[in-house]
């Protein structure tokens, strides 16, 4: 049967893109024939170049062509993936629509009627007679509402008009400018706002001073008679009552507001630009910031915070492996590890990617029996890894796997009725306690079950069932303002388990988000080669083996050091000097905390460190590490709309007006026109539309501002005839006096009280010191500067090179000498602690394992932390362990049980008793067999050496090994009965040239 309509246009499209796609393939074999030979990037370059130069001349739409170039664009990133290209492919083509234009001639027709009508209100009505009854001064109050203090916006209008009725007006001033936060109820708006765990939309509606008198007249005036408008329709009849219309006048309220902006824009002295006009009428959307988090930044106290330690001890290090439940009835138990497993980097140095993460799993599928439940989980991940990133589907992961597998344990799904399955996920789903919770979980819920349905035979569910208003997004709004953020730096210098270095970074990395802009993602994986060496600094952000761009549009170029302040360019420097010098490459990171200096960071514990540190010191408890970015954008903003004004708000633009002109020159160039484009472009954004959607939180300050500029000649009869002032206020004023000059008069009488902040008792935050002088140590820092020794290279350079004292290098090199003679008490004496392989070096060798690295960053952290309280017992246990030790068997030497209690306590505070094995020697005849067996409590035990029936009693002994945490994976690898962790011997090695006088 021949298909017709909308199935054959259906058909013909898939069957040119189909086409398309297979010629492209075509192209690509003839110019790399080979994948599996990788082609260098000179020579990746040239056949590219040709590839497009044939693509251009095979395919003369711009349809085809953006098609075959992005479909040849991700064969290429599946070439990187599948035979390791080393080589940059171009980003994806995006084309967008040209924008509808606002001025069309309908528009201006409706904009020049709606300016006649107010001519003929403002002149005729509101300044030609004294206004008594509540109809002509609710008419003139919302009118001017629109037109003085240019809220063009028929959701705002109505939304101030319910707020009016129902009463009374919660009515705020800073910066003297009055507001009121209005909800707004349109859900093709964003949601901005948490309030009672409910997502709402707030807008901060700012009033011009006539407003505010027609506002005073109003709560003066009786309304016992008057009956409100009841709905739409009814209150714009309200507002032309009385008032001839001119031709072409809308004829509805959001038409109306939609062409007054016009009248708005004409005003004397307003000068608004063309974002803001196309914001004010709700064209271009933008998100007010909280109450509470404007509040905070009008007094920018911060509670005090004891908090000093970045990474938070819940719990011990466990490092050993823990027991797999094999039993058909506890396999679900194992699932989610599994996933886990599959979602985890293989590599530190290698981002995990989709096609890499669909092996694992389908490798899963394979290897491993599922039951309904599992395999729809697993093949859901499957599916969705050709849509989404890795770091999406983690996301998906921690939110849906556990439940998903809980509710699937009992029964099979795919046998129940619509109704029981219904209600199975309605538990789930309201199991969360927050709204937004329970949505995000909802959608992902919805897109599974999706999937088991065409996949699994699951019953359908009713339409309305999945109903959680998916078209409504969440703007996260927030803004970190001055004194918050030099707080944040000041509890990171004073964070006690990391050393000098480690703060350095931290708090350059925090610099860079919140002056740059720049994506947590984007600050792991930037190499030094991307920062270039010159006055300005420009940033590239690039894709790398650490990290993808979010988008094509994140490859973009931002500036450093014009957006800097003066000590933060001292912080900045400082940790770029330090990497620079430590460097074993350009393509060394930028941003390392702990001993691997080329393992990107934890964004884990960077994030919940800042942000939760952000939550206690602001008391505002959605504040997060993103709000960092949203602050740089929003803070953009203003420089790019206002430029006086400024001076009187430090505590959220913090330059003075001249680095103000530099920065905005620098990013925009010469010409402010594309000023938004340019700010997009730096943002990483396509367009200036999701800049303003999430970014900018000041777009109704910055408008009302503008707006309240306008000028406004009145006599005095006027002023007080429209409730600006009163007779004798007025004489008080010498010359023509403008609305504005009444604002103080009008908050006083209309009692409007200041903004409040939150923070009680607070601290008023003072500005970060530059960074100390003092030498920074660590043990990273301490075996780069010994591997440098052992090169030859003179030690007064290498101490320059690492801003440390000769002296520390000297002591460093006498213990790291000292221990390399400790020898063993054999007939045949050997080293301790070197191989013949090593014999030659000064150092242990590097840990290999991501797993033994992250051990030993929060180990270190928990002695830095606990030295200083436990400095000689920890000196003298590191002084046994480096003399009771031999390179030829794992473990340290214990022939007193005591000797190894004292250890084992002393230590207990890095490393649980779990984590440890015990290798017992000669325990069957021991006469002190009690006393080991305590000492031996809770530890795991292997039997070693046995006791000859015929030998003598004797003490015995014990080699204590930490278990490696990677031991599982070992023993199924070589098929080991045991694999104890080197990072023992490291870290006890290590300690001993940093702390110990030997």
């Amino acid at each position: 049967m021949v298909s017709i309509g909308i199935e054959a246009r259906e058909s013909k499209r898939l069957k040119t893109i189909e086409n398309v796609k297979r010629h492209t393939q075509q192209l690509l074999d003839k110019y790399f024939p080979n994948p599996s030979n990788r082609p260098n990037p000179e020579l990746f370059e040239n056949s590219w170049l040709k590839f497009i130069g044939e693509l251009e001349k095979t395919f003369s739409t711009q349809r085809d062509y953006r098609l075959a170039f992005n479909s040849a664009i991700r064969t290429v990133k599946r070439y990187q993936d599948q035979f390791h290209w080393k080589v940059s492919p171009p980003s994806f083509l995006v084309t967008h629509k040209e924008p509808t234009q606002l001025r069309t001639l309908p528009w201006l027709k409706a904009a020049w009627a709606v300016h006649s009508f107010y001519g003929e209100w403002f002149n005729n009505g509101l300044l030609s007679k004294k206004l008594h009854k509540p109809a002509d001064i609710y008419q003139s109050l919302v009118l001017s509402l629109i037109f003085h203090s240019g809220q063009c916006s028929a959701n705002v209008i109505t939304a101030f008009c319910h707020e009016l009725i129902q009463g009374p007006l919660k009515l705020q001033h800073w910066q003297d400018k009055t507001f009121v936060t209005l909800t707004l109820e349109d859900n093709k708006l964003n949601t901005n706002c948490y309030v009672n765990d409910e997502a709402k939309t707030l807008y901060h509606c700012y009033f011009h001073p006539i407003t505010l008198g027609l506002l005073r007249l109003w709560l003066t005036a009786n309304k016992t008679s008057w009956i409100p408008p009841k709905d739409f329709r009814e209150l714009y009849k309200t507002l032309c009552a009385g008032i001839k219309p001119p031709a072409h006048l809308p004829t509805s309220l959001t038409y109306f507001c939609k062409a007054a902006i016009y009248t708005c824009e004409t005003f004397d002295g307003a000068e608004l630009s063309e974002a803001l006009v196309e914001y004010r009428i709700e064209r271009t959307k933008s998100y007010a910031l909280p109450p509470s988090n404007l509040s905070r930044i009008i007094e920018p106290k911060v509670n005090q915070v004891l908090n000093h330690h970045f990474y938070q001890f819940n719990k011990d290090i466990t490092v050993g492996h823990k027991n797999q439940v094999n039993s058909s009835k506890g396999r679900t138990k194992s699932i989610p590890a599994l996933i886990k497993q599959c979602l985890a980097d293989e590599n530190p140095n290698e981002k995990l990617s989709p096609n890499r993460l669909r092996d694992n799993l389908e490798q899963l599928a394979a290897d491993v029996e599922l039951s309904e439940t599992e395999s729809v989980l697993i093949h859901w991940f499957i599916y969705k890894t050709w849509s989404c990133t890795t770091s999406t589907l983690r996301q998906y992961n921690a939110n849906l796997t556990r439940k998903w597998l809980y509710v699937g344990q009992e029964c099979e799904l795919s046998s129940l009725f619509s109704e029981d399955i219904e209600q199975l996920y309605k538990n789930l789903v309201f199991s969360h306690k927050s709204t937004k919770s329970q949505k995000y979980f909802a959608m992902r819920l919805k897109d599974l079950h999706g999937f088991a349905v065409q996949n699994y035979s699951f019953p359908e569910l009713t339409s309305s069932y999945f109903h959680v208003d998916a078209g409504q997004q969440h703007t996260r709004s927030g803004f970190i303002d001055e004194g918050l953020f030099s707080a944040l730096l000041n509890n990171i210098q004073q964070l006690s388990d990391l050393n000098n270095a480690e703060k350095i970074c931290l708090q350059s990395l925090c610099i860079l988000s919140y002056r740059c802009g720049l994506r947590l993602n984007e600050l792991k994986k930037l190499q030094l080669k991307h920062i270039e060496a010159s006055s300005t600094k420009w940033i590239d952000i690039r894709e790398n083996q650490f990290g993808d761009n979010k988008t094509a549009s994140s490859l973009r170029k931002v500036p450093l050091s014009p957006l800097l302040l003066e000590h933060e360019d001292q912080i900045v420097s400082k940790h770029l000097q330090s990497k620079m010098a430590a460097r074993t490459s350009m393509g060394n990171l930028v941003f390392t905390l702990g001993q691997n200096i080329n393992q990107p960071f934890d964004t884990f514990l960077v994030s919940n460190f800042v942000g939760e540190t952000l939550k206690a010191l602001s008391g505002l408890s959605y504040l997060v590490f993103h709000h960092l970015r949203h602050s740089c954008f929003s803070r953009l903003h203003l420089l790019l709309e206002l430029d006086d004004e400024l001076d009187d708000i430090p505590n959220i633009v913090p330059y003075d007006k001249q680095q103000r002109h530099k920065i905005c020159d620098t990013i925009t160039g010469e010409s402010l026109q594309n000023g938004y484009y340019a700010l997009a472009a730096f943002a990483g954004h396509e367009s200036p539309e999701m800049t303003f959607s999430h970014y900018l939180h000041f777009s109704d300050w910055i408008s009302a501002t503008k707006i309240n500029q306008a000028t406004y000649p009145l006599s005095q009869k006027q002023a007080v005839q429209i409730g600006l002032s009163s007779r004798q206020h007025h004489r008080n004023h010498k010359g023509n006096a403008q609305p504005k000059d009444f604002l103080p008069y009008l908050i006083k009488k209309l009692k409007i009280e200041p903004m409040q902040s939150i923070v009680t008792g607070g601290i008023t935050p003072i500005q970060v010191e530059p960074c100390s002088t003092k030498e920074s140590i660590s043990i990273p820092i301490c075996y780069q500067v010994l591997e440098q020794v052992e090169k030859g290279i003179s030690i007064q350079e290498i101490a320059y090179k690492y801003r440390i004292k000769q002296e520390t290098v000297d002591k460093w090199l006498a213990n790291a000498k000292y221990i390399k003679s400790l020898e063993t008490n054999t007939l045949k004496q050997r080293p301790r602690h070197f191989s013949n392989a090593r014999r030659h070096k000064l150092l242990p060798g590097k840990l290999k394992s991501l797993a033994e690295n992250k051990i030993v960053n929060i180990a270190i952290a928990k002695l830095r932390n606990n030295y200083p309280r436990q400095k000689e017992e920890i000196k003298e246990m590191l002084n046994y362990a480096l003399k009771h030790t031999s390179e030829s068997k794992s473990g340290i030497y214990f022939n007193s049980p005591d000797t190894l209690n004292q250890f084992i306590k002393t230590f207990h505070f890095m490393i649980p008793k779990s984590s440890w094995r015990a290798i017992t020697l000669y325990h069957g005849n021991s006469i002190i067999r009690e006393e080991w067996k305590k000492a031996l409590q809770g530890i795991k035990q292997r039997q070693g050496k046995k006791s000859s029936p015929n030998s003598k009693p004797n003490k015995g002994a014990v080699r204590l090994e930490l278990i490696s945490p990677d031991e599982e994976k070992i023993i199924e690898k070589t098929g080991h009965s045991k694999y104890s962790s080197h990072l023992l011997m490291y870290l006890i090695h290590m300690m001993g040239i940093l702390i110990l006088r030997l």
